[in-house]
């Protein structure tokens, strides 16, 4: 794996080099998809590293945005739990006011208002090994803790995606338009252990993110969009989680 690390940051450095690299997306997922396809790696949708084992995290240096660790769908009452969860307890979206969205963070150590109805907020339970989605009404009742995310499945997913990580960062200018980015940091980092993950969610330094809204134009106008339900963190808490990679 430390020939892998070191083959990376040679690959990031030739691309450094390269200053400024029009964006091949408009999306605000151009930054990492533009770097993947500097070094050569095909778009695809499999649940495992970016690089010969580690995964690549990108982000621009003025972005203030959570780090997406990772996507997991909770489990619960129905085989679409998400679905469920939008539409008993989602609000109505702004322009398609008859269609529910769900687009909040919720945390271990705080509650989180649901529209004006409900509040969100995780508990972790060493005992099941699993972590809840606590809902409780507008008077702070408990009213349901059915949906929830299992340690297993969790610890699987990190091990298979974030045991190496590298985190680069690029500079972004628009030139007609069109986006341009300059590489210009990458830290290669190693996953502490699992424990730590689950200490992290419950002091509220990694939280989760629920993100369905509705497709505002094109073909599926009008349409449910689920974008993912995700395990997120800040940048400065990285360290928290990861150890740096030291050559």
């Amino acid at each position: 794996m430390k020939e892998d690390h070191i083959n990376l940051n040679k690959e990031f450095q030739k691309i450094k080099n390269k200053g400024w690299i029009q964006s091949s997306q408009k999306k605000s997922g151009g930054i990492g998809r533009t770097f993947e396809e500097q070094i050569g790696i095909k778009e695809n949708t499999l649940d495992t590293p970016d690089y010969k084992g580690i995964e690549i995290k990108t982000k621009r240096n003025n972005s203030k945005s959570y780090i997406n660790l990772f996507n997991m769908t909770p489990k619960g009452k129905e085989p679409y739990e998400i679905k469920r969860l939008n539409h008993k307890y989602g609000y109505p979206d702004r322009e398609f006011k008859s269609l529910n969205v769900l687009q909040e963070s919720v945390y271990c150590n705080q509650r989180t208002w649901i529209g004006s109805k409900y509040q969100f907020m995780l508990q972790i339970n060493q005992q099941s090994e699993k972590i809840y989605l606590c809902i409780f009404d507008i008077y702070g009742d408990l009213i349901e803790k059915e949906t929830y995310w299992d340690f297993n499945t969790i610890q699987e997913k990190l091990n298979k995606k974030l045991t190496n990580l590298a985190f680069i960062k690029a500079s972004n200018k628009y030139i007609n338009q069109k986006e341009y980015f300059h590489y210009n940091e990458i830290n290669i980092y190693t996953l502490k252990n699992f424990q730590t993950f689950i200490s992290l969610i419950e002091q509220g330094i990694i939280r989760v993110t629920f993100k369905i809204g509705i497709f505002k134009k094109g073909k599926r106008k009008g349409q449910i969009h689920d974008h993912g339900t995700s395990f997120c963190i800040k940048e400065q808490n990285l360290t928290k989680l990861f150890n740096h990679y030291q050559e």
